[in-house]
């Protein structure tokens, strides 16, 4: 996503200044290194001290924000806001509120830290199963939450309707929340509404992308093939569960990108996103919609606000293998209703979701922020 909207960007005339961090650096630190790791993460003096130079270079007239973990850190909104340069956030996770970013946990949803108390994430080893690493996020988070880190940013992007209504419960200003979501180039892809013999999966193998529910009711419904693509935390364990079960109609075939990933959506008759986790896009769907496919997904967090029930596909309850083996089936055995909405999908893809669109809203959102605020960005005596 931060690559293609540089490009587009760019490529209607806009100076884009780029500063970004690895988080390949940790690999090669020295045993300092990783001791300052931790106070880094809470404020990097390293952040402060090369985003003054940036800004004293090529002065901006707004700072487009995406991640700042680890490496970043929440010192970019403390120097911004001082150097008095407008701050437009996408809210990619929810990782001002929660230390894992997911509201997830345990296999279910989970928002005990929303209100600040980070304690229980310490208790649960919310991130990455670990009290250190789940400490130091917590540290990090509530430290600058106390310094006010989301008063200091302008304008927070949501991706979808679900996202500015769960921002708005989090007590951020409705003045400040803007929809704007994923865009996708459909022009590059050759759609084939209505075509295919399997269904897809494509996505992360892990709990919260709900492969599980998947993998049960293709289970149940035996003769259609599922054919899903992707790696993460649970392959070897899927692998093994659909060996020993004889599932011979499921296929896991690993990770796939570029032409191969597009033959797969354009050679399928629909997709499926299971997510038990408040999803907060899903650019999968568009890729699908951009193949001309219908899209089957659970009904949380941002997905009811991109598939549109019984148009661009169908909407079960997270979680429920019944109800999504009756979905499924409901449109296996609706060839017409497979090409209807795979017909409709691609149109939504090529008018709400394209690049087009997103600029536009883009630059109504960074044109807003700079009438509210300083429109150049000052150093103040310093």
């Amino acid at each position: 996503m931060v690559l293609a909207e540089r490009q587009l960007l760019e490529e209607h005339g806009n100076e884009i200044m780029v500063y970004t961090r690895h988080n390949d650096e940790i690999k090669g630190y020295a045993v300092r290194d990783k001791v300052l790791f931790f106070l880094d993460t809470i404020y990097s003096l390293r952040t402060r001290r090369e985003l003054r130079a940036l800004v004293r270079e090529s002065r901006p007239d707004v700072a487009y924000i995406h991640n700042v973990f680890p490496l970043i850190s929440p010192s970019v909104y403390d120097t911004l806001h001082r150097l008095r340069v407008p701050m437009v956030q996408v809210v990619h996770d929810f990782r001002f509120w929660c230390p894992n970013g997911w509201f997830y946990i345990r296999g279910r949803i989970c928002e005990r830290c929303k209100r600040g108390n980070y304690l229980n994430a310490v208790r649960y080893r919310c991130y990455r199963n670990s009290y250190t690493l789940t400490s130091l996020y917590s540290l990090s988070i509530g430290l600058n939450r106390l310094a006010g880190m989301t008063q200091k940013i302008a304008a927070f992007i949501c991706m979808t309707g679900f996202l500015k209504e769960k921002l708005l419960e989090l007590g951020i200003p409705e003045e400040k929340l803007f929809v704007k979501p994923h865009s996708l180039d459909a022009s590059q892809v050759l759609p084939m509404p209505g075509a295919g013999d399997y269904v897809l999966y494509l996505g992360r193998l892990s709990p919260e992308k709900g492969i599980w529910t998947l993998i049960h009711a293709f289970e149940q419904l035996k003769g259609p093939r599922l054919k899903v693509v992707g790696t993460g935390p649970l392959e070897d364990r899927l692998k093994e569960y659909v060996r020993d079960g004889g599932l011979s109609n499921i296929e896991l075939l690993g990770f796939a990108d570029g032409s191969e990933k597009w033959e797969l959506l354009r050679n399928s008759l629909f997709t499926v996103v299971p997510s038990i986790w408040y999803e907060t896009f899903g650019l999968v769907v568009l890729e699908a919609y951009a193949a001309g496919k219908p899209v089957v997904g659970s009904g949380l967090g941002s997905l009811p606000y991109i598939i549109e029930q019984n148009k661009s596909g169908i909407l079960f309850e997270p979680g429920c293998v019944d109800d999504l083996v009756k979905k499924v089936g409901y449109l296996l055995n609706r060839p017409d209703e497979v090409d209807r909405m795979g017909r409709y999908a691609r149109s939504v893809v090529e008018t709400n979701y394209s690049p087009a669109a997103c600029y536009q809203k883009l630059m109504g959102i960074f044109s807003s922020v700079c009438r509210n605020g300083e429109r150049r960005s000052v150093e103040p005596g310093r």
